[in-house]
């Protein structure tokens, strides 16, 4: 009770009463690239520093212009990479030569990168991620409270339970899918295992199908097309949507599931799974924050991971692939996108967050204090979580 009363005086203070040094601290932001959804987790970022005054809605301008800002309270390297890998490794080293105190990445690309590029560094800055699938797979962490001192951050969540249950709701007789992945991700094994996993428990046969490039995806499509398979469920990502088209114009009466909700604007059949674009971006930003007020140890704050899982069905491609979606189905989504609509008005819809919540100063105070509780590690649970990671080895 007390360390949960001393947390919040501390959020209370002013900022530079909390921070370890009068230096004004200096975040990189850094973007993989600009897209609907991305939008999303750089406004959650945003809106969640202007929250706390690290902001005022001047200098918030000069940002949505674009541009870098050197402010009173913060000062922020607003970059993107423009979806380019080259350009990412860049950006960070840049940021690195501007003496960043925070890099805040966006992206699983770039936090890979990022945690690469800190891993030699005698004194590197904090490293906060946001929109990672795995931060273990990509080599950030190895478990959540095994990881470099410096680490912390928020990893996407995918409730598979739930999530591939749907096809089912769709289709109670189903008895093929086909699994169409990124052959250069370094999670398409282990997303082929879950499917696989998933198949055999559900006596399903599955189809796989690999994409090495955007030209390859109309192919892979097509090939689970010849294989007769009754629906294609594609690999989460966190790059550009490219080639979700070509999926869609080669799946005529199958429908298409995407465990990214918000790929429902980009033409999927079904959305089943990840909505928290606007949550990871918010989420990592209190990180942050916690981080500058010298109220967490990042040594000892764990990787943040909010459950989540909302269903949205796209009637409009439903129609252009001349497929029935089913009542239980219609019945069962949180989103319906009528066949006259717009599939972009998923973003707008309440399941999908993006806004701050509506409360007093002290509320979100309290709230904020609760959820950097929530992440700290013990020595007890990082004990167990390297043994665990012993026995695998």
């Amino acid at each position: 009770m007390l360390k949960s009363i001393l947390l919040l005086l501390t959020l209370l203070l002013p900022s530079s009463l909390a921070l370890a040094n009068d230096d004004v601290p200096t975040i990189a932001f850094l973007r993989y690239g600009v897209a609907p959804y991305y939008k999303l987790t750089d406004q959650g970022v945003l809106d969640t520093l202007q929250a706390h005054g690290y902001l005022s809605e001047g200098e918030r301008a000069t940002l949505d212009g674009g541009s870098d800002m050197h402010g009173e309270h913060i000062n922020l390297l607003y970059r993107d990479a423009g979806f380019d890998y080259s350009t990412a490794s860049l950006m960070i080293e840049d940021a690195l030569d501007e003496g960043a105190d925070i890099l805040l990445t966006v992206s699983t690309e770039v936090g890979s990168l990022a945690a690469q590029a800190l891993a030699d560094l005698e004194d590197p800055p904090a490293l906060i991620f946001a929109i990672v699938t795995s931060a273990y797979d990509s080599g950030i962490a190895q478990s959540a409270c095994i990881k470099p001192d410096y680490v912390g951050g928020t990893e996407m969540h995918f409730d598979w339970d739930k999530a591939l249950q749907v096809p089912f709701v769709q289709d109670p007789d189903m008895q093929s899918i086909g699994f169409l992945i990124d052959a250069n991700s370094p999670f398409a094994k282990r997303y082929t295992g879950y499917m696989q996993d998933y198949a055999d428990d559900m006596e399903l046969s599955l189809e796989v199908a690999a994409a090495t490039s955007a030209t390859d995806v109309a192919l892979a499509a097509e090939q689970l097309m010849s294989a007769g398979v009754d629906a294609i469920g594609i690999m989460p990502r966190t790059d550009l949507a490219v080639g979700i088209p070509a999926i869609m114009q080669a799946a005529i009466g199958v429908p298409v599931y995407s465990s990214l909700v918000t790929d429902i604007a980009e033409g999927v059949t079904i959305g089943s799974g990840f909505e928290g674009w606007y949550r990871e971006g918010f989420n990592a930003a209190r990180i942050a924050i916690g981080y500058m007020r010298g109220q967490i140890n990042l040594a000892k704050t764990g990787i943040a991971s909010s459950p989540g899982h909302v269903v949205a069905v796209n009637l409009r491609a439903a129609a252009m692939q001349d497929l029935e979606i089913s009542q239980a189905m219609l019945e069962s989504a949180d989103i319906v996108i009528d066949a006259d609509g717009d599939p972009a008005e998923v973003y707008q819809h309440p399941s999908v967050m993006s806004s701050l919540p509506e409360m007093s100063d002290a509320e979100r105070m309290a709230e904020d204090s609760a959820f950097l509780q929530s992440l700290q590690c013990s020595d007890e649970m990082i004990a167990e979580q390297q043994a665990a990671l012993d026995a695998q080895e």
